[in-house]
């Protein structure tokens, strides 16, 4: 410290300060946003705190000042801890399983019916680009819209759910293969819902989930954040966490009841550093984590990435594949995977 500038002791500040905000997002996905509403706020920041800390690094290693061990060990350490932010890429060839089924979540925000000139023709062949891209024997679509006119051929079964005759906004799977015992959570005093199906694959049973965890009610801008006041800004995201987290116990208890293989995917609205995520995916495969590679972004807060959808998979199920898809109509982009069915 004695050696740097007045501008360089500024800068270690800003870097400390960084790495202690890092260092508690470490404990973030242990507490529970009833009990903790105002830290676990931190989680939608670590990615942030992570960038940051790596630009730090880069900066001292380039002065050549020892101040770049400080960030060095928290990245280090962040990686280690937390699930990989980033993902080099993995190969596995599929075709050599005889027994997959393969899925796509996406969240098409309502084929976007409340959006300024709608070009209806794109929108479904960007939806058709994409089925046959990924080729999903399943698919998952939050904020499926009611009179929408997308028709998913080639997928004969379908549950697809509204809360009432009023509402527009439902939840819907389609699959090429028979659907039972099927059903949804509607969750109280929120759009959100998620829904739940039995898949049969000739003498394999899936447990599938198609989930949406509570919307955190904001604009995807910086600069229509830094107009909203912040006191009422943080109490909805908290509140919004809070209901996430009974979203999430809900949806648990009604997966201890089935013996099957679990597919569950969808949008958490939260990131892999949450607490409602480290829930979902405890026992589960991320098959991002698995099979992913780069950022595996999933959403853009205006130009930045975030990953807040989610495909999981439980034992025995192992994971062959992940794609993120990069044509979009939607604020989300649709991700896919593939999982083996052991014998």
């Amino acid at each position: 410290m004695k050696k740097l500038s007045f501008f360089g002791k500024i800068l270690f500040w800003c870097n400390s300060i960084v790495v202690v905000l890092l260092l508690v997002s470490f404990i973030v996905p242990y507490l529970a946003p009833k009990q903790f509403s105002s830290l676990s706020l931190l989680s939608l920041g670590v990615s942030p705190l992570i960038v940051l800390t790596f630009l730090f690094g880069v900066y001292w290693l380039v002065k050549l000042k020892k101040q770049f061990i400080l960030s060095t060990v928290m990245l280090v350490a962040a990686y280690l801890f937390f699930n990989p932010f980033y993902k080099f890429p993995t190969t596995t060839v599929s075709d050599t399983y005889n027994n997959t089924i393969s899925v796509l979540s996406y969240n098409v925000r309502l084929f976007n019916a409340y959006q300024k000139d709608i070009d209806s023709a794109e929108i479904s062949e960007v939806l058709d680009n994409t089925l046959k891209i990924a080729k999903p024997d399943v698919v998952f679509i939050q904020e499926y819209y009611r009179k929408a006119t997308q028709k998913f051929l080639g997928y004969p079964y379908r549950y697809i759910h509204f809360k009432n005759k009023k509402i527009g906004l439902g939840y819907a799977i389609f699959s090429k293969y028979p659907l039972i015992n099927t059903g949804s959570f509607d969750f109280k005093n929120t759009n959100n819902n998620s829904l739940y199906a039995d898949l049969v694959k000739g003498t394999d049973t899936l447990r599938l989930y198609n989930v949406h965890l509570k919307s955190l009610g904001i604009t995807p801008s910086v600069n229509s954040l830094q107009e909203q006041d912040k006191e009422k800004l943080f109490k909805r995201i908290a509140t919004a966490f809070e209901m996430q987290q009974e979203h999430t116990e809900v949806i648990l208890k009604h997966m201890n009841t089935t013996k099957h293989p679990i597919v569950l995917a969808g949008d958490f609205n939260n990131t892999a550093f949450s607490y409602v995520y480290r829930k979902l995916q405890k026992g589960m495969k991320d098959a991002f984590v698995e099979k992913g590679s780069g950022l595996g972004t999933t959403f853009m807060f205006d130009s930045y990435p975030m990953r807040i959808d989610y495909i999981l998979g439980s034992k025995p199920l192992e994971v062959l594949k992940f794609t993120s898809l990069e044509q979009t109509f939607s604020d989300h982009f649709p991700i896919a995977a593939v999982f083996a069915i052991p014998k």
